[in-house]
């Protein structure tokens, strides 16, 4: 079996300031994670080699290719951390929504620095950021332990959450889920894994009055109407920095 070695300058990086990572494949993007589960992730075939890697202090992508090689057995790590053992990110308790998503290069990233945010501000475990497609809703974000494993999700444009969503509604799924609720809570518990999550919301993403995507998190307590707030203020934020981009 091989095992996956980062190149010297890519752990130096992690030495000198946070081991926080993002990773995608270009449809989707997960993390925070550090350097040693996206080694774990390569080794066990979940992160291919052509994905693109970026620290969250850097502006671009980088190849993984170019930070990472294919190793032989005798440098195998001996690390017993797993998937779940996810890194988190801190912002300010006083930063303005804006400021998450002001240095967004493009769509993509908009998207990975607001959820990543999101987590924050709401104390998730777990979250899942969806595109509307023509046909169904894709999974391009997502935070949480099974994360490897729910890269490029499609959910039905029928499904509750998300006819919802349409209609410009946010659900809160406690103490009473409903079938929207239920839906999103769903989700977020096969991205959980043995987490319980008791807070489930679900917050839809409408520049121009129009259905772009959603955000759902979750967490083991349930929300409180401020950090409710707090999150609808970040997604207003995306959805500012949507309409911006679409009015060039």
């Amino acid at each position: 079996m091989h095992s996956v070695k980062m190149l010297a300058d890519v752990v130096d990086v992690a030495r000198r300031s946070a081991d926080r990572w993002y990773v995608t494949t270009g449809d989707t993007a997960v993390g925070p994670v550090n350097l040693d589960l996206i080694a774990r992730g390569v080794e066990a075939g979940k992160v291919p080699l052509g994905a693109f890697v970026r620290h969250e202090a850097w502006k671009v992508w980088r190849p993984l290719s170019e930070l990472a090689e294919v190793v032989g057995d005798e440098a195998q790590h001996e690390s017993t951390d797993d998937l779940a053992d996810l890194g988190r990110p801190s912002t300010p308790n006083d930063f303005l929504p804006g400021d998450a998503i002001d240095g967004a290069a493009d769509r993509r990233d908009a998207l990975l620095l607001m959820m990543t945010a999101a987590v924050v501000r709401g104390g998730a475990d777990v979250a899942l950021l969806h595109e509307v497609e023509d046909t169904s809703a894709v999974v391009a974000c997502v935070h949480g332990p099974e994360l490897f494993d729910v890269w490029g999700m499609r959910t039905s444009l029928l499904d509750p959450a998300l006819i919802a969503a349409a209609a410009g509604a946010t659900v809160v799924a406690e103490p009473m889920p409903g079938p929207a609720g239920e839906a999103t809570a769903a989700r977020l518990s096969k991205l959980a894994g043995p987490t319980s999550l008791a807070g489930v919301i679900m917050i839809p993403i409408r520049p121009h009055g129009r259905l772009f995507g959603v955000i759902e998190l979750g967490r083991a307590t349930p929300f409180r109407a401020s950090e409710i707030a707090s999150l609808e203020g970040l997604v207003e934020a995306l959805v500012i920095k949507l309409e911006g981009w679409s009015g060039r």
